[in-house]
């Protein structure tokens, strides 16, 4: 088995496959399995020949149906099972136990079932929004953003997709001595800020790249996204890559939020209009309250509530933009962002 931590003493996941890259990490490093069993949050993802994904004496005619899933009457427990390529199965289960969720799934569907598509999604997606919802239920809320730390100052930085929030992250470390926190995905309870460090998403900013090869590459795919879907290019590479032995601040309280916008230039205060607009790009984000298998585990178990999550990422967000200096910022050249935010956020 091999282990990995995508936030420290949070979440981790062991498997018997060499890696898992999803939303919370594409990079993480393997890690042992002390440190694997001190997370809150424990994923234990086995991959299996499909024929051996559910118990070999269990009856799946005898379980009620939803679509493509199975399932008992309230339990946190859903099988899923569809016919693919002929005699072909995809298949897996998915088991909801406290803090641990235990995934078998088929290798069929491992190997071919790799985004979404045609109603099927991939485990990785597929957990990333059963965590996300998990977190939910516990206070914690997963947002879409960067964010850096300096000086007891802790920034959140959220952003439309491609304004540039990864850019001025590691812009704000690198030229301005800012600890990195996350470039894309963090945690908060609305008060403090947990870092989830092993996402890679640096492709299309030529600064970051380390080869002409890869520049040429992400240029490519920028302007043709498809291709993103390719296995095209050289491995993605973590913030240690970037940034060298750069500090990452696991943990802080949460003091600033900035939002980024596209634009001529302006700066905003107004935290009402900010929670509405942050509220929404987290919705963009994240899937767990129309994701099929907690929407089908919701119908066979009522504890399980998307609705409920979505309620409590507000409540969380509300909290969040509450206590924290608020300051939205519009620029035409997103590589304005980072000046505007430290000349803004220092001298406060």
């Amino acid at each position: 088995m091999n282990y990995f931590v995508y936030v420290d003493g949070i979440l981790g996941v062991k498997t018997n496959g060499e890696d898992f890259a999803w939303s919370y990490g594409t990079v993480a490093p393997k890690t042992s399995k002390e440190k694997y069993e001190e997370c809150k949050i424990k994923i234990l993802l086995e991959v299996r020949n499909s024929d051996e994904v559910f118990d070999k004496n269990m009856d799946i005619s005898q379980l009620s149906k939803y679509h493509y899933f199975y399932a008992k009457q309230g339990e946190r427990k859903i099988y899923y099972e569809r016919n693919f390529l002929g005699k072909r199965k995809l298949r897996y289960s998915i088991q909801i136990n406290k803090n641990d969720i235990h995934v078998i799934v088929g290798k069929n569907y491992m190997k071919y079932i790799k985004h979404r598509i045609m109603g099927l999604h991939s485990m990785s997606y597929i957990l990333t929004d059963i965590v996300a919802g998990l977190f939910l239920e516990k206070g914690i809320a997963t947002i879409h953003c960067s964010a850096v730390s300096k000086n007891g100052k802790t920034i959140i930085i959220f952003a439309p997709p491609d304004t540039g929030k990864t850019l001025t992250s590691m812009r704000l470390c690198i030229e301005h001595g800012y600890n990195f926190i996350a470039e894309d995905f963090a945690l908060t309870d609305g008060k403090n800020v947990w870092s989830v460090p092993w996402t890679s998403t640096f492709r299309f900013y030529d600064e970051l790249n380390e080869s002409k090869i890869d520049d040429l590459i992400n240029k490519v795919k920028s302007n043709m996204p498809i291709l993103s879907l390719l296995p095209i290019g050289s491995k993605k590479k973590s913030v240690d890559n970037y940034l060298g032995s750069y500090n990452i601040a696991r943990f802080s309280k949460a003091t600033d939020v900035v939002l980024l916008e596209r634009g001529a230039h302006s700066k905003n205060y107004d935290k009402k209009e900010g929670l509405r607009k942050i509220i929404n790009l987290n919705r963009y984000e994240f899937n767990y309250h129309k994701a099929p298998v907690l929407i089908a585990m919701n119908y066979f178990n009522p504890d399980i509530s998307p609705e409920r999550m979505f309620e409590n990422e507000k409540q969380i967000l509300s909290e969040l933009i509450g206590e924290c200096n608020y300051l939205c910022i519009s620029e035409k050249n997103p590589q304005n962002y980072s000046d505007a935010i430290k000349n803004e956020i220092e001298s406060m």
